[in-house]
């Protein structure tokens, strides 16, 4: 834990978890943190309700708005930073690389690492773990260029796992990435389909034939996972009556909300919140 004290949670810092210890008092401290993790094989972790498994040693990636817990027996590394750090923008190559590792609505997974690509990102995780204790005036342009080196070569190992390495299928899943940017952006007001076809300028069927091409939910899925999963957030960490969450996510009647809910969870919001709020201080 040397890294994390010395750097006080102030930009960055790494921290290194060796299967002994009880993690999520110090994985609470980083929640307004992004975190690019290396995962030991047998480690156990969930990332906003979705428990991981990791069979192979992989890295995982969670934003700062995602809930991250880690079991006892945990086992890896966590590089941690604040947006300010590394901003990625919304255009070109970047939307790629962040919303095709940092996946907000679709399947949580880790990306298993070959032997080769292991040792290559350990190495890069080695540089950055000597550069934080430096006092050095570029120091923060040091570790930008290293984290962007782990983003770039996670990306590639992801899109030839996904098959997408050649430049149709990369720019198709841009587009499908810059949509769930979009929903991300707006799901508080905007539920349908057509809404977010009129922003692109494309037909909602043009839409739905795009995204599916590289996502395994349709537009209008992936815009209800986005608000189910805001909710879930909202019932478990805040106080929020239901009603109160159901007006914030944009449903004036709250009654349609805690249907949509209940259809969508498969249990009514309050269960869901009394389940959780007793039993998600661990990972199961």
């Amino acid at each position: 834990m040397e890294h994390l004290k010395q750097k006080a949670f102030t930009r960055f810092g790494i921290l290194d978890f060796h299967g002994r210890n009880q993690p999520d008092q110090f994985i609470d401290q980083l929640r307004d943190f992004i975190k690019i993790m290396y995962v030991k094989q047998g480690s156990r972790l969930s990332i906003d309700f979705t428990d991981i498994q990791v069979q192979q040693d992989g890295m995982v990636f969670v934003t700062a708005a995602q809930i991250l817990r880690l079991s006892e027996n945990f086992s890896g590394s966590i590089i941690y930073y604040d947006q300010d750090l590394y901003g990625v923008r919304l255009y070109g190559q970047e939307i790629a690389c962040d919303e095709l590792l940092f996946d907000k609505v679709q399947k949580v997974q880790s990306i298993s690492l070959s032997t080769v690509d292991a040792d290559t990102i350990l190495s890069i995780f080695n540089e950055i773990r000597k550069e934080v204790v430096q006092n050095d005036i570029n120091l923060e342009e040091m570790v930008r260029i290293l984290l962007k080196q782990i983003i770039i070569r996670a990306t590639r190992i992801c899109q030839h796992i996904q098959g997408t390495t050649d430049l149709s299928a990369q720019q198709d899943s841009v587009f499908c990435r810059f949509f769930i940017q979009l929903v991300e952006r707006n799901f508080f007001k905007h539920h349908d389909v057509a809404s977010y076809a009129n922003m692109l300028n494309i037909s909602a069927k043009a839409l739905n034939k795009r995204v599916c091409k590289h996502s395994s939910y349709t537009p209008n899925e992936i815009i209800k996972r986005r608000i189910i999963l805001e909710a879930k957030r909202l019932l478990v960490y805040t106080h929020l009556s239901v009603k109160e969450i159901g007006y914030k996510l944009g449903y004036e009647d709250p009654s349609y909300f805690i249907r949509f809910f209940s259809k969508q969870v498969k249990t009514a919001p309050q269960t869901f919140r009394l389940h959780f709020q007793g039993s998600f201080n661990a990972v199961a």
